[in-house]
């Protein structure tokens, strides 16, 4: 099949750091917010649900029927309340017969609206009583497939008849986020929702360019370094100039020349895998398989080793040293599918395995046996994981291997031989990521299973290097790239990248944005001391080491200090180079510089991101702090906008990244960056209880209908969300006359994204952010300051009660 890469054990990407990034008019005055008497009898405290936060009939007309007011869309409570028992309690399906009526008839989306609405809803089994409203809602676009309980409706026919849960009871939760689909859906009002009412008229004029899944804010952004970066390497391939050969120029110019002669990509086809195929077939045991990889490796990279990748990380425990990451991943389908023989994720995988293999020179039927043995292998080893709990806890110590260790778990694999041959030291140390699966990896490791292996590393060198070779064969195994000028440019972005950031910066990024960014950037340090040594929960000595902490946070702006241009020769095609040779090329180098790392302390000021990178980042391994050039522009940073909205854009997202020091990870490091606990128990306990209130402040909030969050998966993103906010309005509130209307407009400007309904719902099941829209709304709910500038009242969207807000840091 095409388009889909599911070799896992090519996965080099390391999670090592976490990113954020990611527009606004005025609240309609005289707006009335809900009666506080009827919020009051259903909410409790704590904002949690109890029996008596189940909703009355009457409590949920009351409650929706005045948010419809505010919009103009008042309704009769008589006919809201028709046919229900005003103190009876709500079901879900009854909640949204309310919604229907109080809300009246709905126009059909439009723009902007129509894109983010939910997909269409099956209704034939809806009761019949409840089937005219719902049919409102669904033409308004505020009804989902799974209110009802059903999946997209792409995988349900018209006319199948879904089981539909009428006694489902609703919950005071569930009023709220069924009015915040009507706020989003209206998108004029400040008090209700702050993200689609500033973005508004930014939405219905953004147009998402073809072949790209979101528009505004990071994703316009991107788009825009983009074509910028496009234009740098045209005027270089355009200008006629000779370039000395090892210059910035020749390479950059060279390099995307080469991705773009198909001519000679297309004739060579899979020719350039061909030697690196014949080692690997060739081999007779393990020790001559290794010699094969490690061929590959040295002349190709780390994407040459099929069995043994690994990665170079800061260790956890003593941060001034690298250790390697062992990212063997054999496990590439969830275990349901590969014990359920009908699932067609595993018939589309075993045939993705079948296709490489073949293409990688074995006969069908050889192909097809080892497509079997690698999916009982991989099904067996899916099964033996360490609990995910255990898993993601940073105080557990992984297992430390040596080449001596290895040898001894797998001996037959006799790994330290592939380990020198790569040039790693006797004494390196390594740990994997799971060590019980990868130590039933290990297992494997038999004379028996050596043509297993073999299989393995071919389908590691197709599959890691098929984006060079024939259109065909990197449309097919790379991801549907094509070798196009898209292709092209990505591919300079990622070989040259400190070439062709040196030219970015040098265009687009000036030393007095540098400086400006700096400046910030030490208030935003300044602000978190201040904060820290105010914390009434927070013991002495505690303070004392977080304080330490702040002291020793590298921050990196813009570009590197000292740039480590790529020494290699890249070589045009008259020449006698391609795409592939240089890409290889590149790559082994790239392989040897992370050999050399091991060998030295670990350095906080290496830049670990392009410059032009359009996002910023933290290393709670190495307290550092990183914003490259290509985020400080508008939105997030514009020299000629007001301190206040560069505050509210930039300022939030440095204090962002020094907040996830402080985050429910990034408390578990150091000053020096190891994982030690260097708080006092009850401290230690009190955060803890302060984190779970953060969880439960976000779990099961939407963005969009149907569309939720989980308060778990987000909370340090949303921790450092939070403070981000928290300490720019303390830098805010020591200015005279500060606009904090600018602050929060920019704010809400910063986090614009525009998506298809699928798009964004396919977002939020993945990423360990929030929805951008609760990154807005659920953020600013917590500051008096938005209340105050906004007269945001109980009742109103925006509104959570002073002893429900989420105060950390």
């Amino acid at each position: 099949m095409k388009n889909r890469n599911y070799n896992g054990l090519i996965k080099l990407t390391a999670a090592v750091l976490t990113a954020s990034i990611a527009l606004t008019a005025c609240a309609a005055p005289g707006t009335e917010g809900i009666n506080s008497s009827i919020a009051a009898d259903i909410i409790t405290s704590e904002g949690q649900e109890t029996a008596s936060d189940s909703p009355t009939a009457g409590q949920a007309a009351d409650y929706l029927m005045q948010a419809a007011g505010k919009y103009g869309r008042a309704s009769e409570r008589s006919d809201v309340l028709a046919g229900f028992q005003e103190e009876e309690a709500v079901t879900w399906i009854q909640l949204l017969v309310l919604a229907g009526r109080a809300f009246g008839e709905l126009p059909a989306p439009e723009g902007a609206a129509k894109l983010m609405a939910s997909p269409s809803v099956n209704l034939s089994s809806v009761p019949e009583w409840a089937k005219a409203e719902l049919q409102n809602l669904a033409n308004g676009g505020i009804l989902a497939p799974s209110d009802l309980g059903q999946a997209e409706q792409t995988e349900i026919s018209a006319e199948q008849n879904t089981s539909v849960d009428t006694e489902k009871p609703a919950t005071m939760k569930d009023l709220e986020n069924l009015t915040s689909r009507f706020h989003a859906r209206f998108g004029t009002s400040l008090n209700d929702d702050f993200y689609h009412t500033v973005n508004k008229e930014l939405f219905d004029r953004l147009e998402i360019p073809e072949g790209e899944m979101f528009a505004g804010g990071a994703s316009t952004v991107t788009a825009n370094t983009n074509r910028q970066l496009h234009e740098l390497i045209l005027e270089l391939t355009e200008s006629g100039n000779e370039y000395p050969t090892g210059s910035s120029e020749q390479k950059i110019r060279d390099l995307y020349l080469s991705v773009l002669d198909t001519e000679l990509r297309n004739r060579e086809g899979i020719k350039p895998l061909e030697k690196y195929f014949s080692a690997v077939d060739n081999a007779r045991d393990y020790s001559e398989l290794n010699a094969a990889i490690a061929l590959a490796v040295n002349e190709l990279g780390n994407s040459g080793n099929g069995l043994f990748p690994m990665i170079a990380v800061a260790d956890t425990e003593d941060s001034s040293r690298y250790i390697m990451q062992l990212l063997t991943m054999p496990a590439n389908l969830s275990l349901e599918d590969y014990n359920n023989e009908d699932s067609e994720v595993l018939k589309e995988y075993r045939e993705s395995i079948i296709r490489q293999l073949t293409v990688a020179g074995d006969s069908l039927q050889e192909a097809e046996r080892l497509a079997n043995a690698i999916i009982q292998m991989e099904r067996e080893l899916a099964g033996q994981t360490i609990d995910p709990e255990e898993l993601g806890d940073l105080q557990r110590k992984p297992k430390r291997y040596t080449p001596e260790c290895l040898d001894a778990l797998m001996p037959q694999a006799r790994p330290s031989e592939l380990l020198t041959a790569i040039g790693l030291s006797p004494d390196v140390v390594m740990q994997a990521f799971d060590e019980k699966q990868f130590e039933a990896f290990a297992g494997w490791f038999t004379p028996e299973n050596l043509e297993l292996f073999k299989a393995y590393q071919k389908m590691a060198l197709l599959t890691g290097f098929s984006g060079y070779l024939s259109e065909e064969l990197a449309f097919e195994f790379y991801y549907g790239q094509a070798a196009d000028s898209d292709a092209a440019n990505s591919a300079v972005q990622m070989f040259l990248s400190e070439e062709l950031g040196e030219l970015y910066v040098e265009r687009y990024f000036s030393s007095e944005s540098k400086a400006g960014i700096e400046e910030m950037a030490g208030m935003m340090i300044d602000v978190f001391k201040d904060r820290i040594r105010r914390l009434d929960w927070m013991e002495v000595n505690t303070k004392q080491e977080a304080l330490k902490k702040l002291d020793n946070i590298t921050i990196l702006i813009g570009y590197p200090d000292e740039r480590q241009k790529t020494d290699v020769t890249i070589k045009s095609r008259l020449d006698g180079g391609s795409y592939f040779d240089n890409a290889a090329a590149v790559s082994a180098w790239q392989w040897k510089q992370m050999v050399e790392r091991l060998k030295k302390p670990v350095d906080s000021r290496r830049f670990p991101l392009a410059a032009y990178t359009v996002n910023a980042a933290a290393s709670r391994n190495t307290n550092t702090i990183i914003f490259p050039a290509g985020i400080l522009q508008a939105p997030f940073y514009d020299p000629n906008a007001s301190f206040e909205e560069n505050l509210g854009a930039i300022g939030t997202t440095i204090a962002h990244e020094i907040t996830h020091m402080f985050d429910d990870g990034g408390a578990q490091y150091d000053a020096a960056g190891n994982i030690r606990n260097w708080w006092s128990e009850h401290d230690n306990t009190y955060f803890k209880e302060l984190c779970r209130k953060a969880e439960a402040y976000y779990d099961g909030y939407e963005a969009l209908p149907g569309i939720s969050v989980s308060g778990a998966e987000t909370l340090s993103e949303n921790i450092a969300d939070i403070g981000g906010v928290a300490c720019s309005l303390e830098v805010l509130s020591k200015m005279e006359n500060p606009d904090y209307d600018a602050f929060f407009r920019s704010y809400a400007g910063q986090w614009a994204r525009l998506g298809s309904y699928d798009d964004l719902a396919e977002m939020a099941s993945s990423d360990f952010h929030a929805p951008n829209r609760l990154r807005c709304n659920r953020v600013l709910a917590n500051f008096q300051e938005f209340m105050d500038t906004y007269h945001v009242k109980p009742g109103d969207g925006m509104y959570v009660a002073p002893e429900e807000r989420i105060k950390i840091w």
